[in-house]
């Protein structure tokens, strides 16, 4: 006969605690004092307890478990956002179930249902394209975190929920790039967009915006929707007969591919042609030439999340949804339009960081 799995209740009665208390203990919950968790944790290390994740969530009507959804984990700025939430939960005792939407209302809905189904402690939807108060019905009473939610709204402007809510400040970001561009001396600027949704539309406007207040010509705008070789094939055409100064593109994937597009058409980069990012993804820094761009610090991003939902289970609410900060990142493919005789590049007064 084998031998009897060890229950939470084991514990427990070793412990002198509750099974509530056991379940709290072991997952680093705040409100149990440090010596009770300690002397949980010394009891179930001694009856070499393995936790029952199903019947934890029985108990509590919750599991130490956090929900995460991205459009692709793959996506470079996604991982990395995976990355620091995932280390965050960890140092606090929860795991991560990972899903991705892939940018669809109803792949969305099924990966919100199975959180549900696991009693997750919490989710932090990244991305998604679903209105906010659906998700937050589907997962509730579970606390709801929205990291640059994609959703476009029917009526008005407000893009999220008064509460639970970050995104990069992607208006800043790009007043930033515009700063630089001008001051390198670039006149005439291109916009190669990506994807549909809230994002983009935040970034191009903003970058519309930020060229208008500096009385600059408007940009040159190329639609790309998927980051493949017939779009950017398409747009690099497009570029060789508009000639910009240089291009803007939604972010480091899209820029990273259209510089290959450029030398593939026999542009010289970035002297004759300057190209911006967005994003500050790992390959960002090590491109030839090296691409600059807008840091969002998507790691950090990730751990700020995470502690955003773990506070809600000491006890306090959901934070206020605000934009959290991002800098430029000034590299090689914005040296100023030196494709022009006689034109000297201008020196940056703009502050920005230079990796």
């Amino acid at each position: 006969m084998s031998p009897r799995r060890v229950t939470l209740g084991d514990v427990a009665q070793r412990a002198s605690v509750s099974v509530a208390t056991v379940s709290r203990a072991l997952s680093g919950d705040s409100q149990i004092s440090e010596a009770t968790q300690q002397r949980v944790r010394q009891v179930a290390s001694d009856l070499r307890y393995i936790p029952n994740v199903a019947a934890r969530s029985l108990v509590l009507q919750s599991s130490a478990t956090f929900g995460l959804m991205t459009p692709d984990v793959t996506d470079p700025i996604h991982g990395q956002v995976v990355t620091g939430f995932q280390q965050r939960a960890a140092e606090r005792g929860y795991s991560v179930i990972l899903a991705n939407g892939f940018r669809d209302a109803e792949t969305e809905r099924r990966s919100l249902r199975e959180f549900a189904a696991h009693r997750v402690a919490g989710v932090a939807v990244m991305g998604s394209v679903l209105r906010q108060t659906e998700v937050k019905r589907l997962l509730s009473p579970s606390p709801t975190l929205f990291i640059g939610s994609d959703h476009l709204p029917a009526v008005g402007t407000d893009l999220d929920l008064p509460r639970g809510c970050v995104r990069p400040d992607d208006r800043d970001g790009m007043d930033q790039v515009v700063a630089h561009l001008i001051e390198r001396g670039y006149r005439t600027v291109a916009y190669v967009s990506g994807s549909s949704g809230a994002n983009q539309i935040v970034r191009r406007d903003a970058l519309i915006a930020a060229l208008a207040a500096r009385g600059a010509p408007q940009p040159v705008v190329f639609q790309a929707d998927d980051v493949d070789d017939a779009g950017l094939q398409a747009v690099t055409a497009q570029i060789l007969r508009r000639r910009p100064d240089v291009v803007v593109c939604y972010d480091d994937k899209t820029a990273l591919s259209l510089m290959d597009e450029l030398r593939t058409a026999g542009v010289n980069l970035p002297d004759e042609v300057g190209v911006v990012g967005f994003d500050d993804i790992p390959f960002a820094r090590i491109s030839n030439p090296r691409l600059t761009t807008v840091s969002q610090r998507s790691d950090e991003l990730g751990r700020i999340s995470a502690e955003f939902l773990l506070a809600t289970l000491d006890g306090k609410r959901l934070p206020l949804s605000q934009l959290m900060p991002v800098t430029l990142v000034v590299r090689e493919t914005t040296p100023g339009p030196r494709r022009r005789a006689g034109t000297k590049a201008k020196k940056s007064t703009v502050p920005v960081a230079i990796r």
